[in-house]
């Protein structure tokens, strides 16, 4: 098999119903049929729309091109205008310059032949097999992250609606007598437990002043603890100097006594024998 020449023009486009099938395909294993998410910027298929068809394909391929790169700078416009990091007019001079380079990059791929070879059919010639499998392989992989893109998408619908019950029921909580209604999804034995189980936030909010005596005294407490261990280091250094200074008082009149000279002085050579 050939591979698919790129068209712009309406009639080359893929039927609905062969999209909703390829959608189909690409959805998760063991999920009910859903219709796909809408895509992100719904202005972005108004692109080839705004293209006269009556253009060549390779002029109309140039003016898709520049026109994606333009709605791109429009998009990344408004993003930056958001955060108050831009200067539009330095912004729209890059984006003209840009633009102008885009230009003239095209009109030589157009001049040289090669926006003309992407659009026209190959001419009978089959691809190669390493091309067939690089292409299916190519298509494989489009398959799974469109897949996984999906996964994603639900996953983080599903947890923005479980965070929004969550805050909801934790107003709800506040607001009334400091009880949060179950989770809807809890069995009936685990709402009961629950429900058996006291009010610990209103405990908390009833003993505050005595906890806040408590915190108080553990200060306090801390701080003896610390004045403690300082005396102690402090008496313990006192003994040491006080020790050092009784050894050298008590020891020092000793250093000259006829005890100390005798085993202090040389051992005398005994006679030579024979």
């Amino acid at each position: 098999h050939g591979l698919a020449s790129f068209s712009l023009s309406p009639r080359q486009s893929p039927s609905p119903q062969r999209k909703r099938r390829s959608w189909r395909r690409s959805s998760l294993k063991g999920t009910k049929r859903r219709q796909s998410l809408p895509p992100i910027h719904q202005d972005i298929t108004e692109l080839s729309k705004s293209i006269s068809l009556e253009l060549p394909e390779p002029d109309r391929l140039s003016a898709l091109l520049l026109s994606s790169f333009q709605f791109s700078a429009q998009k990344l416009q408004q993003i930056l205008q958001g955060d108050g990091s831009l200067r539009p007019e330095a912004f729209q001079a890059q984006v003209q310059l840009v633009s102008e380079g885009l230009k003239q990059h095209l009109q030589t791929l157009e001049q040289n032949g090669t926006i003309k070879l992407c659009i026209e059919e190959p001419g009978g010639q089959q691809p190669s097999p390493a091309l067939r499998k690089s292409v299916a392989q190519v298509n494989d992989y489009i398959a799974r992250f469109s897949a996984e893109c999906q996964a994603w998408d639900q996953l983080l619908l599903r947890y923005q609606r479980n965070s929004e019950d969550a805050a909801r029921q934790l107003e709800q909580s506040r607001g009334g007598t400091g009880w949060a209604e179950p989770v809807p999804h809890l069995q009936t034995s685990q709402a009961q437990v629950l429900r058996s189980k006291p009010n610990y936030r209103q405990i908390l909010e009833e003993q505050g002043e005595v906890l806040g005596s408590m915190e108080l005294l553990l200060d306090e407490l801390q701080r003896a603890v610390k004045l403690l261990e300082a005396f102690g280091e402090e008496s313990q250094q006192g003994l040491q100097r006080l020790s050092r200074w009784l050894a050298s008082r008590t020891f020092r009149p000793l250093e000259n006594s006829p005890v100390r000279r005798l085993l202090a002085a040389p051992a005398r050579k005994g006679p030579a024998l024979g």
